[in-house]
């Protein structure tokens, strides 16, 4: 977990630094939606993506290098067969916090696989999660308190978050992580 907490941490300051409107969970959840659409942005068009998700006019070589790695370590462990994938949330000791980490991973998520622009009909259980992931952006997280209940609840929501994600992935992607939006492998985001 430790550098999970480096890596949110490093990339809210790399963020901030740089005059952007959005935080790593946001950013991940983008990522990863982009990635579960079966997009794999190419290295060229990779920064004007990110300038223009993170609403800057440049991105910063450090950004851009952890935003890279962060994509390249999201792929692996999204098409993965141990399950590891974990969106990149907030380890704040409070659960508004965590909460609104969450929500904002998933509106991230929906966003990129929305510019993904997915190419086939969907599963009914990916349309079933995607629904359910554009609830769990609109919840009230301000309202959560920290008390055992709540967190087991919150717990409950992230993983759901985690496996429905991975099945979107695989539902899109076919085993391995290949893409089945297109033959060739894959789209890149224009």
């Amino acid at each position: 977990m430790a550098a999970a907490d480096s890596l949110f941490d490093d990339l809210a300051s790399q963020i901030l630094a740089a005059g952007g409107k959005i935080g790593p969970s946001e950013l991940h959840g983008f990522i990863c939606g982009l990635l579960s659409s079966g997009t794999r942005p190419d290295k060229a068009r990779w920064q004007k993506e990110l300038v223009e998700f993170l609403d800057l006019d440049a991105i910063p070589a450090d950004l851009q290098r952890n935003a890279v790695l962060l994509a390249d370590n999201s792929l692996k462990a999204l098409s993965g067969s141990d399950f590891s994938f974990q969106p990149l949330l907030s380890e704040s000791d409070e659960l508004a916090e965590k909460g609104r980490s969450l929500c904002l991973w998933c509106e991230g998520f929906l966003h990129g696989f929305g510019v993904g622009k997915y190419a086939s009909d969907l599963l009914p259980t990916s349309s079933e999660a995607l629904k359910d992931l554009t609830e769990i952006a609109q919840l009230d997280a301000e309202q959560m308190e920290n008390s055992k209940e709540q967190e087991a609840q919150l717990f409950e929501v992230q993983e759901y978050v985690r496996m429905a994600a991975l099945n979107i992935f695989v539902e899109c992607n076919g085993p391995g992580g290949d893409t089945a939006a297109s033959p060739d492998g894959g789209h890149t985001v224009h």
